[in-house]
């Protein structure tokens, strides 16, 4: 018999629609306040920690495609959050620096984002505080695994 898959059991459904749900009011706050959409907000976060990065370092830091991170980006230098400057390097590689400007959103949505964190946490024992970051560490690495080997590795490995 093959295995079922029920939907609302499947871990990976779980966890996408908590990230959904958590991801809502966050959205509505900078998307309301600063006319931001999703792709503009995480490579806003990335720039904020990684100042400096490139558009391929953002793409993959925010999990987005090229497109994407170049629309984004261009959504940020237009709003006043961002400047390109040429790369060191290779100046056809441009990096996207936070600007004061930027960085004064990211700090007002992060109040954001932090009150949704202590609010998820809030909900936990000591004890499942302290276990869920090495648990989410496992997962993410064996996510980076499942991902990089495919699925039909996933599936020629289930019939050993």
């Amino acid at each position: 018999m093959s295995p079922s898959l029920r939907l609302s059991d499947w871990l990976p459904y779980r966890l996408f629609l908590i990230t959904a749900a958590i991801a809502r009011p966050l959205e509505d706050f900078y998307r309301e306040t600063f006319s931001l959409n999703q792709a503009g907000w995480r490579i806003l976060a990335v720039i904020a920690e990684r100042d400096g990065a490139n558009a391929a370092e953002i793409g993959r830091a925010a999990a987005l495609d090229p497109f994407a991170v170049s629309r984004g980006i261009a959504q940020l230098v237009e709003r006043g959050f961002a400047t390109r400057r040429p790369g060191r390097a290779d100046r056809r590689t441009a990096s996207v620096a936070i600007t004061p400007r930027g960085r004064e959103a990211f700090d007002r949505i992060a109040v954001v984002g932090a009150a949704i964190e202590t609010s998820l946490l809030s909900v936990l024992s000591d004890a499942e505080r302290a276990s869920l970051d090495p648990a989410l560490r496992k997962l993410a690495a064996e996510s980076a695994r499942i991902d990089s080997a495919g699925w039909r590795e996933l599936v020629s490995g289930s019939d050993k």
